[in-house]
C-alpha cells in the first residue's frame, strides 16, 4: 500500500491510496473524500494509518466489506489479537519495532472511525425492515466497543506549561534578525528583511506557518492604520508547493501597532520583496518569497529555525519553532488581557478571536500557564517574606 498526492484542476490536493498494482483502493479513498474539508496533511496521515489496516487485511487474505457482512465477522480475538497488535508495530528497513503510545492511539482512532464509517455505509444499504439492518447495527456497536477498550495510556509526565520563549530569548531573537544589524542572521538585506518580517508576523500577530505562507501582498496593509488580513481562499491551482500551505482556521484582521515593525514590513513589500522576486522568471502574488524568488515552503521555515537554533545555541532554546512563537504570542496576549481586568471567560473569547480559533477550550493552555506563573511569583514572595521575618526575629 502506498499514498500518492493528487492535484486536481481546481488546485485542490487530495491523497489517494494505491495497492501493490498501483490501483486505487476504493473504500479508504471514499472515506478520505468524505473528510476533504480537513487539511491535506491530516488526510495523508489518515491514509497512512489506514494502510496499516490494509496491510493486515492482505496478510490475512481478508476482504473488508465481505468480512463485515459475513455471519462470522470479526470476533474479539481477531480484533485485539490481530488488528490491534498490527497497529502497535512499525516495520522500517526490515526491522520491526513498537510505536509510541500516542502514535498507536492515533492509528486506532482513525481505524475506529473508518470501520464505523464502513458499517454506516453497509447499514444504509439495508432496508429498515430487513433482519440484516439490526444485525449490522449490533455489529457496529460491537466493533466500536471492542476497539474503544484497546487505547493505551501514555506514561504520565509532568511537563512545564511554558512552551514559548522567555523575554530575554525574544529580545535576542529580534535583535539578531533585525535587518539593520550587519552581523545579524542572513546573507543579504532582502533575506534579512524577509526573515525579520516572517518572524515578526508569527510573534506579533500569532500567525500559523500555513497562514504566513498563504499571505498575498494585498493582505499587508501599511499606513495610518497598519494590519495583516488573514483570509481563507479557494485552492490556488498554480501553487506547486508540497505540502501546500493552508489556512485551516477563521480569517481575521490583525492590527499592527508596533511602528518599527510596520516600517520594516512596508520596506520589505516596497523594496526587498521585489529584489527576491526578480530572481525568479515567474511573478508571484505571495508575500513571503524564498531566496530564489518563489513562494516560501513549509520545509524552508523548518530549516530556518533549525539553523537559528544551531548557530545561536547559547542564546535560543531547543524548542524554538514557528509553534513556539505562536505560543509566545498567545501567552503574552493572555498576560495583557489579565492585566486589563478582563474576566477569564472574556479572555478566552478574546484569545480565540485574535488566534483565529473556533473553540474556546483551546485557550485554556495559556490561561493555565499564566495562572502557574502568577502562583510561582506569589510563592517566591511568600518564601522571601518568611525568611525576612526569621531574620528580624
Amino acid at each position: 500500500m502506498k499514498v500518492e498526492l493528487v492535484t486536481h484542476k481546481s488546485g485542490e490536493q487530495i491523497p489517494i491510496m494505491l495497492d501493490a498494482s498501483d490501483m486505487p483502493v476504493v473504500l479508504p479513498n471514499e472515506f478520505i473524500l468524505s473528510r476533504r474539508s480537513r487539511s491535506t496533511n491530516t488526510l495523508i496521515r489518515n491514509l497512512r494509518e489506514l494502510s496499516v489496516l490494509y496491510r493486515w487485511l492482505d496478510k490475512s487474505n481478508c476482504d473488508l466489506s465481505a468480512k463485515l457482512l459475513a455471519q462470522n465477522s470479526f470476533n474479539e480475538a481477531e480484533l485485539k489479537g490481530g488488528l490491534v497488535e498490527a497497529l502497535r508495530m512499525e516495520q522500517v528497513n526490515g526491522r520491526v519495532s513498537v510505536v509510541a503510545p500516542n502514535t498507536f492511539n492515533q492509528r486506532l482512532t482513525t481505524v475506529r472511525q473508518y470501520l464505523g464509517w464502513c458499517m454506516d455505509v453497509l447499514i444504509s444499504q439495508s432496508p429498515l425492515s430487513s433482519l440484516d439492518y439490526e444485525r449490522l447495527r449490533e455489529r457496529k456497536l460491537f466493533l466500536l466497543k471492542t476497539l474503544d477498550g484497546s487505547f493505551m495510556s501514555a506514561t504520565p509526565m509532568r511537563k512545564s506549561l511554558r512552551k514559548g520563549l522567555i523575554e530575554t530569548e525574544v529580545d535576542f531573537l529580534l535583535a539578531v534578525l533585525h535587518p539593520d544589524i550587519e552581523q545579524g542572521f542572513g546573507r543579504s538585506s532582502a533575506v534579512k528583511f524577509r526573515n525579520y518580517v516572517s518572524v515578526g508576523l508569527m510573534l506579533f500577530c500569532g500567525l500559523r506557518p500555513g497562514e504566513l505562507l498563504s499571505l498575498r501582498v494585498e493582505d499587508a496593509q501599511v499606513g495610518a492604520i497598519s494590519a495583516i488580513k488573514v483570509e481563507r481562499r479557494p485552492a490556488d491551482p498554480i501553487d506547486v508547493r508540497r505540502p501546500r500551505p493552508q489556512i485551516k482556521r477563521n480569517g481575521r484582521v490583525i492590527p499592527i501597532e508596533n511602528r518599527d515593525f510596520a516600517f520594516a514590513l512596508n520596506e520589505y513589500v516596497v523594496t526587498w520583496r521585489e529584489v527576491l522576486e526578480s530572481k525568479s522568471k515567474d511573478e508571484s502574488e505571495y508575500l513571503i518569497l524564498s531566496d530564489e524568488g518563489r513562494p516560501l515552503s513549509q520545509s524552508s521555515i523548518t530549516q530556518f529555525f533549525q539553523l537559528l537554533r544551531s548557530q545561536y545555541a547559547d542564546h535560543l532554546p531547543e524548542n524554538l519553532t514557528a509553534k513556539s512563537l505562536r505560543h509566545t504570542f498567545s501567552s503574552r496576549l493572555e498576560r495583557v488581557l489579565r492585566a486589563s481586568g478582563m474576566d477569564e471567560q472574556r479572555r478566552r473569547e478574546a484569545l480565540a478571536v485574535l488566534r483565529g480559533d473556533s473553540s474556546l477550550n483551546s485557550q485554556d493552555t495559556y490561561i493555565a500557564q499564566e495562572i502557574e506563573e502568577q502562583a510561582i511569583k506569589s510563592l517566591r514572595y511568600y518564601q522571601a517574606e518568611i525568611m525576612t521575618e526569621r531574620l528580624d526575629s
